[in-house]
């Protein structure tokens, strides 16, 4: 049983982290939402929908994104499958590590309305159009605005000057 505890602490330690790591990813998703516009949707949403298939990340999201709002217009999260139908309801899709597998596997048109984030390595040139990374133990994201704006929606001059900008 001794022997146990470190390990069990080292994992209570990696879920902390992780869920650290989420809560942060989701603020930034959050001012993502705030600070940009989606050209072609829909005038009057009854919901700002943040989306991922990812049910972890989205526990975390609920949490950290409780009674918030994008443009006076409530955020919910959701927990979707990788389809046209489940995505039709998002205007914000998160692709963690953990279901990169099930987004390369989708067959999917591409996506109107829909801002699609990621944190894997290359995750722009597989469709995405935000990646996270790690930069000296800080979360730092990079955009490619082309691909942003083919998906209907323009982000903020000021968020995009945040962010390391990724040309076609």
């Amino acid at each position: 049983m001794v022997l146990m505890l470190p390990f069990l602490l080292m994992l209570s330690q990696n879920a902390h982290a992780i869920d650290t790591e989420y809560a942060l990813k989701a603020g930034f998703l959050y001012n993502f939402a705030r600070y940009s516009e989606w050209t072609n949707s829909p005038t009057t949403l009854s919901r700002f929908s943040l989306c991922s298939p990812d049910s972890n990340f989205i526990d975390v999201a609920s949490t950290v994104l409780k009674n918030r709002a994008v443009n006076n217009t409530p955020i919910t999260t959701l927990t979707v499958s990788l389809t046209e139908t489940d995505l039709n309801q998002c205007q914000v899709l998160f692709i963690t590590s953990g279901t990169l597998t099930l987004w390369n596997n989708a067959s999917l048109n591409e996506l109107k309305n829909v801002m699609i984030v990621g944190e894997t390595e290359d995750f722009i040139a597989q469709g995405g159009q935000i990646r996270f990374f790690l930069s000296g133990g800080k979360v730092r994201f990079e955009v490619s605005p082309e691909k942003l704006l083919s998906a209907n929606i323009t982000m903020s001059s000021k968020v995009l000057r945040l962010g390391r900008v990724m040309e076609q």
